[in-house]
């Protein structure tokens, strides 16, 4: 006896035969025709540099609150760098964003008045008058409506992350807020 094999069982396609043991061509969805190994690695080039550039170089910062009328209102949008605290190149007039130093988590936006060894005459809180060292001395523009140093004291230059450079938004008051540059020697904080 001889047997002929014509078809393998399970293997291949049977669409002459009894039924069809192959399953439909699949459809690539949207999201799989975009999320492939390369534009997988795309993405976390993208994000790590931003990550870094937001870290150590400056980022985009939304202000709010009265403190720096007339200087920056309520929702400008300004372009801050972290070169000139990491470099120490802080000058007096500068605009910075330094952490409350009784809400941690806030970042409160200031004009930095005075530094280390500088006197000071309107402080209750500071009785020798000068500024300690490693510390600033933080008000808003608007007096008035600002939580400062006048209220909390000197604040220790470590609690200072960044320096405002440039609003962006709105394009009617768009413009410099700093003269100088990071790479421009500052007052030299300690």
């Amino acid at each position: 006896l001889v047997l002929r094999v014509t078809r393998s069982v399970g293997v291949g396609n049977w669409s002459r035969g009894c039924g069809d043991f192959d399953s439909p061509p699949r459809r690539a969805s949207k999201l799989g025709k975009y999320w492939n190994w390369r534009n997988l690695r795309r993405l976390v080039y993208v994000y790590s540099t931003c990550y870094v550039i937001g870290k150590h170089v400056g980022e985009l910062v939304v202000c709010s609150g009265p403190s720096m009328y007339p200087t920056i209102h309520d929702g400008d949008l300004v372009v801050a760098e972290r070169l000139s605290v990491t470099l120490r190149n802080l000058r007096r007039g500068d605009i910075v964003g330094a952490l409350s130093p009784t809400q941690p988590q806030q970042l409160l936006c200031k004009r930095l008045t005075r530094m280390e060894y500088d006197r000071v005459s309107n402080c209750q809180v500071l009785p020798t008058g000068r500024i300690p060292k490693g510390h600033v001395y933080l008000e808003g523009d608007n007096a008035f409506l600002s939580t400062d140093s006048r209220m909390f004291g000197p604040v220790p230059e470590g609690l200072v992350q960044i320096r405002l450079v440039l609003r962006i938004w709105p394009l009617s008051r768009a413009g410099w807020l700093s003269s100088h540059w990071f790479w421009q020697g500052g007052d030299q904080l300690s």
